[in-house]
């Protein structure tokens, strides 16, 4: 590791929040890479646990910053904040790093350094999910790597990971850092506007691995579905020519089946007008999906009858 007379090659930077229970050995799974030319900051969004216990033990080692509850994003943008590196990686303090993580990351960007961010694949920590062992299906990644990232591949699944990320400092603030209004889908806000503007590159490797819990927050699926629209028309709006480079197909079909999604959660609470609403949002982007129009007759005779309907 970097002294702190040094700069280091890179910042990694772990925002935490409660997480004191996993804490521990993801620090340890960044302080046993292959690379040693970094810097580890850990910062504490106004943890109420006994975070900072955990981090100290490691003495200089780790910088440890402690901030007011503010969110995820906002943690992180602190972080960079108080970085030294010219390149940023991020690790969730629930999730373990592979000892190539840094190595194979760092290699890949002075290979190729008209690159400003370069990512890779995932693991799952307690098996296969998804029928798979890995985040990007293996075909998929191999894929990938041999004729590069397009934008629709981040637009049909959030195939980029933090924890498997590497960005270069003046990318990251150059389009402004991570949208501290968002607590799901800041990850892919950033790389929707990274992507725009930069070279992004992908390397095959499995480099991180990640842990399924009850705390995790991607399991509200409401929020991360509304954050989901939000950040596809924020990506229109700030870019109209990506509309374009999708096509109208891929925009409609992928917006409405989150807004599909949406409404199907929504029916299942009981929260029918919000279900009504979302459903009639899908079928305005998708008119002749016949899926979408059954569901809204299905519901509409349910709704004449008065049953579990809340009006």
């Amino acid at each position: 590791m970097s002294s702190a007379s040094e700069t280091p090659g890179v910042s990694v930077v772990i925002a935490t929040f409660n997480r004191a229970n996993f804490l521990s050995e993801t620090i340890d799974s960044i302080l046993a890479q292959s690379f040693q030319d970094f810097e580890l900051i850990v910062v504490d969004d106004g943890s109420s646990d006994n975070t900072r216990e955990v981090v100290e033990r490691y003495g200089s080692r780790v910088q440890y910053l402690h901030q007011p509850n503010r969110g995820p994003s906002a943690a992180r943008n602190f972080g960079v904040a108080h970085a030294r590196a010219p390149w940023i990686a991020f690790q969730d303090s629930d999730d373990l790093s592979l000892p190539d993580h840094l190595e194979s990351l760092y290699i890949y960007a002075q290979k190729f350094p008209a690159c400003a961010v370069v990512f890779g694949n995932g693991g799952y920590l307690e098996g296969p999910e998804h029928n798979r062992r890995t985040i990007i299906p293996p075909k998929k990644s191999k894929r990938l790597e041999e004729r590069g990232v397009g934008l629709a591949d981040l637009f049909e699944k959030s195939i980029m990971r933090l924890q498997a990320s590497m960005i270069a400092r003046t990318a990251y603030e150059s389009v402004g850092g991570m949208d501290e209004s968002l607590r799901i889908c800041h990850d892919l806000d950033l790389f929707f506007r990274l992507f725009m503007s930069y070279s992004v590159g992908y390397l095959d490797r499995v480099l991180f691995l990640y842990r399924k819990h009850e705390g995790n927050i991607t399991r509200d699926d409401e929020l991360r579905l509304t954050e989901n629209i939000k950040v596809i028309e924020k990506l229109f709006h700030d870019y109209p020519r990506a509309r374009d480079l999708l096509g109208h197909n891929l925009v409609a079909r992928r917006l409405g089946y989150r807004y599909y999604r949406l409404a199907k959660g929504r029916w299942r609470r009981n929260d029918h007008r919000a279900a009504f609403q979302a459903l009639d949002a899908a079928i305005v982007l998708r008119p002749f999906d016949f899926k979408y129009r059954f569901y809204r007759f299905q519901w509409g005779r349910i709704a004449q009858t008065g049953r579990s309907y809340g009006v």
